[in-house]
């Protein structure tokens, strides 16, 4: 039976709909600095599960970050049932971050988390490319890697190559065709406290950004990454500069500009 609360416990199962049918997460409780924790359930259902205490011990379940007692009451997922979180399974013991990245999106080290020891590798080992990483997910963000079947060991810090678009001579205006397509934006936004930065972060998050929020490369700052897409026009862009500006220097941060990919994205 759908449990009508508006408010998120440890152990509520979220159903969550996406393109290719119900998926499922688990709301294992709030990370004192990332904020909301769940664990993604693998598998998509055309109808829900009548029993999730199979579904929740699957091992092939990771963690990752999501404002859920926020999409609860939006109504952006649905509490449709509770089970108690596994034993050791409230947070990842052992996880992985950026440790350092470039303007282009490339980690060019991975901090290794357990308790309050941190380890900087520069390159993943098998085992380590299976953990968790800690970043946070707005709920577009949340479906789009559900749907792509998304696992932390896909993910070693490359971003995926996008094809360059070349027109044949024959058929000049096909690059002219597809501006119309949304483009990706980066917001670099930098503060002088973690505490501060991840609080901004969260709100953020619930904005639409997909965030990236970690300690910045130079280790005095702590950086909150906005990412989004704009129309073509841009007319989004000035506005959310300006807002992201506002909300920087309300914080006592720093907006430090955009970078605005040059073709636009796929899809």
């Amino acid at each position: 039976m759908t449990t009508r609360r508006k408010r998120a416990r440890p152990g509520d199962i979220l159903e969550v709909q996406t393109p290719r049918g119900r998926a499922y997460v688990q709301y294992t409780g709030k990370h004192s600095e990332y904020g909301d924790a769940i664990r993604v359930l693998p598998g998509f259902f055309a109808i829900r599960p009548a029993d999730f205490m199979a579904l929740v011990s699957r091992p092939e379940a990771y963690f990752t970050f999501y404002p859920a007692s926020a999409a609860v009451s939006q109504g952006l997922v649905e509490i449709v049932a509770g089970q108690p979180v596994p034993q050791g399974q409230v947070f990842p013991a052992v996880y992985r971050r950026a440790g350092a990245s470039n303007r282009q999106g490339r980690v060019l080290a991975w901090m290794i988390c357990e308790g309050t020891k941190e380890t900087l590798v520069r390159e993943l080992s098998e085992e380590q490319r299976l953990l968790s990483i800690a970043s946070i997910w707005n709920h577009e963000a949340l479906i789009y890697y559900l749907t792509q079947e998304w696992r932390p060991e896909q993910d070693i810090g490359i971003p995926p190559e996008r094809p360059a678009t070349v027109a044949p001579p024959e058929e000049p205006k096909v690059q002219e065709e597809s501006t119309d397509k949304p483009r990706h934006v980066r917001h670099y936004l930098y503060f002088a406290t973690a505490k501060v930065g991840k609080t901004v972060a969260a709100q953020l998050a619930t904005q639409g950004y997909e965030i990236t929020s970690r300690k910045s490369a130079d280790g005095k700052n702590w950086l909150v990454l906005a990412e989004h897409h704009v129309s073509p026009e841009g007319k989004e862009l000035d506005s959310a500069r300006e807002s992201l500006e506002r909300l920087a220097r309300e914080h006592s941060g720093q907006y430090d500009g955009y970078e605005l990919e040059v073709s636009p994205s796929p899809g």
